[in-house]
C-alpha cells in the first residue's frame, strides 16, 4: 500500500506552535489568529490540523500530510506567519515538520519521534519534541534561532503494517 487517505475526526495533528509566540500575537491590539481549510482550535489551546494522507511508497520511510492553515497576524499585517498544510516526513536522516510557504515547502522543524502507540487501527505519536530549523527561523522573521524548542505536537494517523 503506498498512499492512504481517510476522513476521520480522531486523526490529525495537534500543536500549540510556541506558547510565547501565540501569547504575543493575542496580546497585540490588532493580533489575530485565522484558522482556515479545516484547521481548528482545541480545548487544550492547541491548533488541530486534519489528517489528509499517509504515503509509505518508499519502504520504511513515510510522509503524513495534514490540511488546514493557522495564520498569525499583528502589527497591521507586517507580521504574518502561516502554518499551512503541515507535513511530517520520516526517513533515515530523521523526522521533520514541513509547511507550505507560497509555492515553497519549508522544513520548519526537526522532530524527535517517541515510540508509536497503536490502538484500534490508529498510530499515535504523543508529545513529540519539536526544534526549529534554520529555514524555520526565517518563517518567524528570525525572532527565534535555529535549535529553539517549539511546543510538542501529537499526531494520529491510520495504522499501516510497516510504520516503525
Amino acid at each position: 500500500m503506498s498512499e492512504l487517505t481517510v476522513e476521520r475526526a480522531d486523526l490529525g495533528m495537534a500543536w500549540a506552535v510556541k506558547d510565547s509566540f501565540v501569547r504575543y500575537v493575542q496580546s497585540m491590539r490588532d493580533g489575530r489568529i485565522l484558522l482556515r481549510e479545516g484547521a481548528a482550535a482545541t480545548n487544550t489551546r492547541q491548533f488541530y490540523f486534519p489528517f489528509r494522507s499517509l504515503d509509505q511508497s518508499n519502504g520504511e520511510n513515510f510522509v503524513l500530510q495534514f490540511g488546514g492553515e493557522a495564520r498569525f497576524l499583528a502589527h497591521h499585517g507586517l507580521m504574518s506567519v502561516s502554518i499551512s498544510r503541515p507535513k511530517i516526513e520520516v526517513g533515515p536522516d530523521g523526522a521533520y515538520l514541513s509547511i507550505e510557504q507560497g509555492n515553497e515547502i519549508v522544513r520548519l522543524a526537526e522532530l524527535s519521534l517517541p515510540s508509536v502507540s497503536v490502538e484500534d487501527g490508529v498510530c499515535m505519536w504523543a508529545d513529540t519534541q519539536v526544534v526549529l530549523t534554520g529555514p524555520g527561523a526565517a518563517v518567524f522573521a528570525d525572532s527565534y534561532s535555529a535549535g529553539e524548542p517549539l511546543a510538542p505536537l501529537t499526531m494520529r494517523a491510520p495504522s499501516l503494517v510497516n510504520i516503525p
